[in-house]
């Protein structure tokens, strides 16, 4: 039964044959072969018995029983069946060639179908990872460049506007048909506008960078885009007529045409309007001035939420200036034990505590990733709440902290991991709620 794989039993059929062969009938295999099948690992402790009393009842030698049992109960946590193996066998063969064979359509068709999985960003992430290794840049999105779904771009793949959190097919048309190589800031303003964009959702896609190629920074044409919605059309016509001269700066050109006058000689917007603006646009104007406080830090976390990874500046770079020897997670993997390490990273999953098996210490466990990998960090400590190891509390999922300690085999152990307080302001009621709270 088992020569054909050397041995070792691979698949049900070989299972159920062994079964047969010991006594039980082919019904009998084939239930046997459904439990495992569905992996019901406690339904198979019920056989240690049955296959016990049948090779008695058989007079085998219980050698062959314990074979089996021993078999039984590997294959409960893991079996295919021969045509499954089979078919994943040659699934498997097939995509290692394409993919050292043709990786840049390989990680497309990986890239294309990420939005039907589950957690899309999170997909996106590992993918980018595994591009990393091949050469294979992902380029960002670009409101010009980019197509609906990604797309071969020379050596690299280019981002499609369709994979960015919260752009939908409906409202993504009009400006896809709109754009030309000479599409300006205020042309694509109004081509969200027209195409039924969310001005939330607009500034979503600046703040990922899809507006590159303009001399204002992310967290300024938000702000911009933001003013420009609250314009009247007469207002962005006159906009428009002064915004070479003015580099496209809509700020400047707003405080220009205040102190500009038409051919009648009146004021082309009144002081009524502008104050009617400014305080329109009040909340928009403090989260662009505290969100350019940090503007890399900004970029970085719209890169990291809308697309599911970072080509900006990395953590480290901007961490660097608060803390010197930040090590990449690569870096850190490599390096020998007890080495005395520092890096920044961030969470997907809350911290947790436990209690070691062994010496019954109390343990806090946590996996930092950053934009190379991850390393699992460790705290052990008989009173961790009191422990000044812990700055700031227990690390939550979406925290970025930085931690030092020392390498041992599989983890981290970690003399601090501090909670860093960088904040990025997103929503007109996270402004409004500091207000309140003041």
């Amino acid at each position: 039964i088992l020569s054909k794989t050397g041995g070792v039993c691979l698949y049900q059929e070989q299972m159920m044959q062994m079964a047969h062969k010991i006594g039980f009938t082919l019904d009998e295999a084939e239930i046997l072969r459904r439990i495992v099948g569905k992996k019901k690992v406690d339904e198979v402790k019920k056989w240690k018995q049955k296959i016990s009393d049948k090779v008695s009842e058989n007079k085998l030698s219980s050698d062959i029983g314990d074979v089996l049992w021993k078999i039984l109960e590997d294959s409960a946590n893991y079996s295919f069946n021969a045509s499954h193996s089979f078919s994943y066998a040659a699934l498997a063969a097939c995509t290692v060639y394409l993919k050292f064979k043709h990786p840049k359509e390989f990680f497309l068709a990986l890239l294309k179908m990420s939005r039907h999985e589950p957690d899309p960003i999170g997909e996106i992430s590992k993918i980018q990872k595994e591009m990393y290794h091949f050469g294979i840049k992902l380029l960002p999105p670009h409101v010009v460049k980019s197509k609906a779904d990604f797309s071969i771009e020379n050596n690299d793949i280019r981002f499609g506007l369709l994979s960015i959190k919260g752009i939908s097919d409906k409202s993504l048309a009009k400006l896809l048909n709109f754009k030309t190589e000479h599409s300006g800031k205020f042309q694509i303003f109004e081509a969200a506008n027209e195409a039924g964009i969310n001005i939330g959702v607009f500034c979503s896609l600046i703040q990922a960078g899809a507006l590159g190629g303009f001399s204002q920074s992310r967290t300024k044409i938000v702000y911009e885009a933001q003013l420009w919605n609250i314009l009247t059309e007469k207002e962005k016509i006159e906009c428009i007529k002064i915004a070479e001269q003015n580099d496209h700066d809509l700020v400047a050109i707003i405080k220009k045409l205040k102190e500009s006058k038409n051919e009648k000689g009146k004021p082309i917007i009144k002081e009524s309007r502008i104050e009617t603006i400014r305080s329109k646009t009040e909340l928009y104007r403090e989260i662009y001035n505290k969100n350019k406080a940090n503007e890399s830090f900004a970029n970085w976390f719209y890169e990291k939420s809308l697309l599911g990874y970072t080509y900006g500046k990395t953590l480290i770079d901007i961490f660097s200036e608060y803390k010197s020897g930040l090590m990449n997670s690569q870096v850190i993997s490599s390096s020998p034990k007890g080495r005395k390490i520092s890096m920044v990273g961030f969470l997907e999953e809350d911290a947790y505590t436990g209690v070691s098996k062994a010496k019954k210490t109390k343990y806090c466990k946590m996996k930092i990733l950053d934009e190379f990998g991850s390393v699992d960090c460790l705290i052990f400590n008989e009173k961790l709440e009191e422990s000044k190891s812990l700055n700031n509390g227990l690390p939550k999922a979406k925290n970025i902290v930085i931690i030092t300690g020392t390498k041992m085999e599989d983890a981290v152990f970690a003399d601090l991991v501090a909670i860093q307080d960088h904040k990025v302001y997103t929503k007109l009621s996270e402004i409004k709620k500091e207000k309140d709270s003041l």
